[in-house]
């Protein structure tokens, strides 16, 4: 049953492309940005009540029969309803327009009914939400600014909250400074503790020490929070105490990575620092909730939302289980007790009575946990969904999750990875044909900034195709978890069509619009269209890359691609075998069109019949030893400098290499060195004349459709 939805949608597709295959697609464009693409509004189909349907309503009872006429009120009475039916037929339990609060996660096991498709009624919104209602405000003043206060029971942890909304935007807690970072005064390595694996980067700190006149006389600092921000990670670390006379600061959780001198960080849920509209402060101490008020905002008409769930949803060992038109939106957060390093300070260490929390794994916010986590379930479908405002990860399939599709659905103001799609590393992989298409994936590592849009570890035979990922804070697709050649799980990912663009707040490095990691045959990456990918330009800030393989990279295909304005390189293998990089156009990279950052005795990739173009930036962006790689028919071009192509660290003069130079080593074989004659190179209208000396090389003009099919609000 729930692939019924994903065939229809198929074949709603393939109807429009049939119908309009030049609108749809964008034939004979390359990479328009501001050109929008035709999309379909999705069709919700009519409400027709089966014999067994329920229905719910919010002003629905559960002692009803779940008719039309008399509905139920909760999602939970519908399950245990459907326990008991005796029909082997699709159920669909209809939802009426309303907010259904999620006060506990709802839990789905094998008891639970298979073939059933929870959905809104047609045209009706429907929000599954895991917040309440925050009202009864006065007027006050805080810090010389008028501040709406209320009063909010904290008797407990569980009554803290950490998130807050007004109508659909998250609103900021205090944060100090208001704009821009502070910088790490000192980072006490001496207290520090070593990690066994690399430990330049990975060394675990409870203490710092910042510039004194950047502390405030913090009311209540163990509610305060520091974020550092360095390299691939951020750390969110509740304060333990505050020395503002040197500037120390201790935490109760380590950080995953080494601190250094520089390091930017700010403080959050600062009461001193409340000042502008929209912001919050929950102070504990007096069970007060300070919020300052927006244009229009009265005590009368404010009503905000206070976080009180975190996990909505949780699957395990359930089947063929579908949602359709379902809002899932605000959720809470708290901080993770990380198990990947734990807390690896020893008993003696003179601080170690301070930590209550473990360190997180430091990349791509790994532990975060998941609003809706599905682990070893099969056929689990999201159709035509909207996860908003989610403090966590949105939804992840961890292991064991089997031919589940997320298709058509928007996520925005995600706190942590829109999807996560999770496996044993084991071979053959148990997670496998998990599937995201056609989605919108926006402002996404809200909370924990070094989130990913799509994260992909060990799976295998995955589509993730027509998805528009943007304005998030690190990489936008991510597929792989095993660094260097070992035998991997994860192949036969197919990352096609995508829109990507965007990416980087100038707080971390190391990312790319698609990232890969790992021996992956069968990979391919196609038809996408990659811009604005940005890296943090301070003291450790590099890597803002387009396409970028990293540790291991192996026998995928990178083709058909569009990427263009790139902070670093547009294309980055770090280092792998056997890829295969053709046709694609990769232009305006800050630092050059393309990099290997490792010789290595194999051939690392073969690159064919790409058009390669740069505006005073090296084409080749190493130094250009023999036998790196193979390069055969492609064209270069540079037209800050008329078409001379200069390779090499930098276009210094003692940096670069010359057009013979390069030569001389093995390279740029029959190339094209001519302007490959764009519509509109400076506008980013990567158009070809027809009689552009690309087509010398043998590049076959591709006609992309990169993004989602479906018109999204």
């Amino acid at each position: 049953m729930t692939k019924i939805i994903a065939f229809f949608m198929a074949i709603f597709t393939w109807l429009n492309i049939a119908l309009f295959p030049g609108r749809l697609t964008g034939e004979g464009t390359f990479g328009e940005p501001d050109a929008p693409m035709v999309q379909t509004e999705f069709d919700e189909g009519e409400f027709v009540m089966g014999e067994h349907d329920l229905v719910v309503a919010t002003d629905g009872d559960d002692g009803n029969p779940g008719t039309p006429e008399a509905p139920l009120k909760t999602l939970e009475k519908a399950k245990e309803i459907l326990k008991v039916s005796e029909t082997d037929e699709l159920i669909t339990v209809w939802f009426r327009e309303g907010t259904y609060i999620i006060n506990e996660t709802v839990e789905f096991t094998s008891d639970d009914r298979s073939n059933v498709l929870y959905r809104s009624y047609p045209d009706e919104k429907v929000s599954f939400s895991g917040s309440k209602a925050i009202t009864g405000w006065t007027e006050t003043t805080i810090n010389g600014v008028n501040a709406f206060v209320t009063d909010v029971e904290v008797n407990s942890d569980e009554d803290y909250f950490r998130s807050l909304f007004k109508g659909d935007k998250r609103l900021p807690l205090s944060t100090y400074p208001k704009e821009g970072t502070f910088k790490i005064a000192d980072p006490s390595e001496s207290e520090a503790v070593a990690g066994s694996h690399a430990p330049d980067f990975f060394t675990f700190s409870v203490a710092f020490y910042a510039h004194k006149d950047q502390i405030l006389d913090f009311a209540n600092a163990s509610d305060v929070e520091v974020q550092i921000m360095h390299f691939w990670c951020d750390e969110h670390l509740p304060v333990h105490s505050v020395d503002a006379s040197t500037g120390r600061i201790e935490t109760t959780k380590p950080t995953a990575m080494r601190v250094r001198v520089d390091d930017n960080f700010v403080y959050h849920n600062v009461k001193e620092a409340l000042s502008l509209p929209g912001e919050w402060y929950l102070d504990r101490t007096e069970d007060k909730l300070y919020y300052i008020p927006e244009e229009g905002d009265t005590p009368e008409n404010t009503v905000l939302h206070a976080g009180v769930n975190d996990k909505l949803f949780d699957f395990n060992g359930a089947e063929n289980i579908a949602f359709q038109g379902i809002d899932f939106a605000n959720t809470d957060w708290e901080y993770i007790d990380g198990t990947h390093t734990g807390n690896p300070f020893s008993p003696s260490h003179p601080l170690y009575g301070n930590i209550k929390y473990g360190a997180d794994h430091p990349q791509a916010a790994y532990e975060i946990p998941a609003a809706i986590n599905i682990i070893a379930s099969s056929d689990i479908d999201f159709t035509d969904c909207r996860f908003e405002n989610i403090s966590y990860t949105a939804v992840k399939f961890d292991k064991g999750a089997q031919n589940c599709d997320i298709t058509s659905c928007m996520f925005n103001e995600i706190g942590a990875n829109a999807v996560f799609i999770h496996g044993d590393l084991v071979i053959p992989a148990t997670t496998r044909n998990i599937n995201v298409r056609d989605c919108h994936i926006s402002y996404y590592g809200r909370i924990f900034s070094n989130a990913i849009g799509i994260l992909l570890t060990h799976a295998y035979d995955c589509d993730l195709v027509n998805n528009e990922v943007h304005d998030g804070w690190y990489t936008g697709i991510s597929v792989g978890w095993s660094w260097g050649y070992a035998e991997h799980p994860t192949n036969k990912i197919n990352i096609s069509n995508n829109l990507i663009y965007n990416i980087g707040n100038g707080w971390l490095s190391d990312m790319g619009g698609i990232y890969t990691l790992g021996v992956q045959p069968e990979t391919v990456i196609s038809g996408n269209v990659i811009y604005n990918v940005g890296c943090d330009e301070g003291a450790y800030g590099y890597g803002g890359w387009g396409i970028y393989l990293d540790e291991g990279s192996s026998g995928m295909l990178v083709e058909n691609n569009l990427v263009y304005d790139c902070s670093s390189e547009t294309f980055h293998q770090h280092y792998g075998r056997d890829n295969i990089i053709r046709n694609n156009i990769f232009a305006f990279g800050g630092e050059g069109a393309f990099i290997i950052t490792k010789n290595e005795e194999h051939n690392s990739l073969t690159a064919t019949n790409n058009i390669f173009v740069t505006d005073n930036a090296t084409m080749y962006a190493f130094d250009t030893e023999s036998d790196w790689f193979v390069d055969d028919s492609n064209l270069y071009w540079d037209y800050d400098r008329g078409g001379r192509v200069l390779s090499g660290h930098t276009t210094k003069l003692f940096d670069r290499d010359s057009l013979v130079i390069v030569k001389a080593r093995g390279y740029y074989n029959n190339a094209v060195f001519k302007d490959p004659l764009f519509k509109d190179a400076a506008n980013r209208d990567f158009t070809l004349a027809e009689n552009s000396p690309a087509l010398e090389i043998g590049f076959k003009p591709f006609s992309y459709n990169a993004g989602t099919l479906t018109k999204f609000n």
